[in-house]
């Protein structure tokens, strides 16, 4: 199963929640309603979670230990160096010259 990230993070929830309703991971994640209510569906097709209740009112549990993806620390970008000029300001600045000398080249 292609593993994506709300995936992740659904899996991630229920295993430290277990029996939680879908309206749970709602309120404590970002992910939007139809991103987890189909990823809800697809984990539990595919046996990942297994869910109880009934109708529009389940509850979410860890199907097998041994499915869960091996998370890693999330990546945090590289900040740019804000000691240096933007690469881009000096195209910018010629281009801005160009057009308000009244000489467009492009």
């Amino acid at each position: 199963m292609k593993m994506t990230g709300h995936n992740a993070e659904i899996i991630q929830y229920v295993t430290k929640h277990p029996g939680c309703y879908m309206s749970d991971i709602r309120r404590d994640t970002s992910i939007q309603k139809g991103a987890i209510a189909s990823a809800l569906t697809e984990l539990t097709r595919v046996k990942t979670l297994r869910r109880e209740g009934f109708e529009k009112r389940y509850r979410y549990f860890i199907a097998r230990q041994e499915s869960l993806p091996i998370i890693g620390p999330k990546r945090i970008p590289k900040q740019p160096n804000r000691d240096t000029a933007n690469p881009l300001n000096n195209l910018f600045n010629q281009c801005l010259a160009s057009v308000r000398g009244g000489r467009a080249e492009v």
